[in-house]
């Protein structure tokens, strides 16, 4: 990583995002409660994101980070790896409550599906769509995030969604990916495998359609 990103990211995560917002993280506690949906854990990224963003829109961060001597594309790279590295992060905290609940629960969820391999390749994949819709939209301008964080978040919505009811329509389909059937893991790892590089494939994209929007931006 270039020194300017590098500088840039520790910005991002001093400033713009700093590790005090993680403590939203915490209420993935709550997948321990009975049949608590678990895409609900999933989703509090964004409540991060949309915060953190506005407050530094507000502070005029865009405005001290363009006047600095460094390539628009590193400012738009230094934002994408902030934006995954607190979807990691949710991730890492929502593992161990999904496992413990899966031991005290081990005929799974009544309520969506069950904490598997599979449930995690459909959530990157729905984080991938969230994300290009949200920072593609919010580099046509360098700074706004009300309407491509309404859009970001109805893509996601939608998307795990359809996920859902594929799973519960499609015959058989709900034995093999909505099951914690250890017989099924390998069916299961294949969806996580594709979410995995789904995810990969749509932060590259978004990057560079980002950096194209922002080129275009006189702020």
């Amino acid at each position: 990583m270039k020194n300017n990103t590098r500088n840039l990211l520790y910005k991002e995560l001093r400033l713009v995002v700093p590790l005090s917002y993680l403590v939203l993280l915490v209420p993935a506690i709550f997948l321990l409660i009975p049949h608590y949906p678990f895409i609900i854990g999933g989703t509090y990224f964004m409540l991060i994101l949309f915060i953190s963003f506005s407050e530094a829109n507000t502070n005029k961060d865009h405005l001290f980070t363009i006047s600095l001597p460094i390539p628009r594309n590193q400012v738009v790279l230094a934002k994408h790896i902030a934006v995954i590295i607190v979807q990691l992060v949710q991730l890492i905290c929502m593992i161990p409550f999904i496992v413990i609940a899966n031991v005290l629960r081990p005929g799974g969820n009544l309520v969506g599906m069950d904490g598997n391999y599979a449930f995690f390749g459909f959530v990157l994949i729905s984080f991938s769509l969230f994300n290009f819709i949200f920072l593609t939209g919010y580099f046509k301008t360098g700074y706004k995030t009300g309407r491509p964080g309404v859009l970001a978040a109805i893509g996601f919505f939608l998307s795990y969604g359809l996920f859902e009811l594929l799973v519960n329509v499609v015959p058989n389909v709900k034995e093999i990916l909505d099951t914690l059937n250890p017989e099924m893991v390998g069916y299961q790892i294949l969806i996580l495998t594709i979410g995995l590089l789904f995810y990969a494939g749509s932060m590259y994209f978004s990057y560079r359609k980002s950096v194209e929007n922002f080129d275009q931006v006189n702020l």
